[in-house]
């Protein structure tokens, strides 16, 4: 039975100056897995080989705002000062003993920052937030591939939801849910269901953008992701959330009550195990096709990844550093 093909980009937040893949990368490799399908899908039926196989892309990316479809005005200059203000990063604990051991802290307590990025993304909504502590997770496939059964992109926007659902509930017992605005989302106390009481908080975002059928972006979710605080320290105090002001946002840690944090080492085996569980329930979803090997997707898969690797070998961004608390006086 053929199988995703499961695909990290590497982040080192436990390094002293905490690194991250930037958002533009991400998309450029995104896209470079789209072309797969779109340049399989452009050849003649009878010589064309075996389809490319699903795929998944998961990475945590350095702090980004993106602007959705319907963010048609552009953002004044006080917004975007907002936006791009310094973010400090909260847990970095053997950051903050080097740094403060070096004479590089001061009295915040803080060992470095991000300016946060500000970009546009090709999906519905307005402004929403990525960044460390989350996993952001796009699967790149074809709804229309023969490896499965033809998905509508209602049918593709639940499968997004329902493998969210079935993951959070799978590693925490979370009892997440759908309601008429995208995203997954959770009540205190484990209700679950719109109708009923508690306040509703998004725990899981979701975005698609489709090109001949052809997937992109996809579902992201807050793990450890500050969602109090000041904006100095939380990112989601600058914005209002997908334009949803009367709804909250949280996180998996929010949720277990660990207001805190979490260690760097703890953040990492997390989303780890969170993007494996996630690819694990997608695929039982997808319901590939028996008839379909992996021996079969095999024949060429190692000339597409040869020649998808030469695509990115040269690409620049691939990480972004932290910056240290000095740069601040600069």
């Amino acid at each position: 039975m053929a199988t995703l093909r499961y695909l990290t980009l590497p982040s080192n937040p436990s390094a002293i100056l905490p690194q991250f893949p930037s958002y533009a990368f991400a998309s450029r490799v995104q896209t470079a897995l789209q072309q797969e399908f779109l340049a399989w899908k452009a050849q003649s039926v009878r010589p064309r080989g075996p389809p490319p196989p699903p795929s998944v892309l998961c990475f945590t990316p350095t702090p980004t705002y993106t602007l959705g479809r319907r963010q048609t005005e552009p953002l004044s200059e006080s917004e975007v000062a907002r936006l791009r203000s310094p973010l400090f990063m909260p847990g970095l604990s053997e950051s903050e003993k080097w740094i403060a051991n070096n004479g590089g802290n001061d009295r915040r307590g803080k060992a470095a920052f991000f300016y946060p990025n500000i970009t546009h993304a090709p999906r519905g909504g307005l402004t929403t937030y990525h960044g460390p502590g989350q996993l952001v997770i796009w699967p790149v496939i074809d709804l229309h591939s023969p490896l499965h059964a033809h998905l509508s992109v209602r049918d593709y926007a639940c499968l997004l939801e329902k493998t969210t659902i079935a993951t959070l509930e799978r590693l925490w017992g979370f009892a997440g849910f759908t309601t008429e605005n995208p995203g997954v989302w959770v009540r205190s106390g484990g209700a679950r269901g719109p109708d009923v009481g508690g306040d509703e908080r998004k725990i899981a975002a979701l975005g698609v953008h489709l090109r001949r059928h052809v997937t992109g972006l996809g579902v992201a979710i807050n793990y450890s992701t500050p969602v109090s605080g000041p904006s100095e320290t939380n990112p989601w105090d600058r914005i209002v959330a997908c334009g949803l002001g009367d709804r909250g946002v949280t996180s998996v840690q929010a949720e277990l009550g660990n207001d805190k944090g979490t260690s760097q080492n703890d953040n990492n085996t997390a989303l780890a195990t969170v993007g494996e569980t996630w690819c694990s329930e997608f695929q039982k979803r997808l319901k590939l096709h028996d008839d379909v090997t992996d021996e079969t997707i095999e024949l060429d898969l190692a000339q597409r990844m040869a020649s998808f690797s030469a695509q990115i070998e040269d690409w620049d961004g691939l990480v972004v550093h932290a910056r240290p608390i000095s740069d601040l006086e600069k």
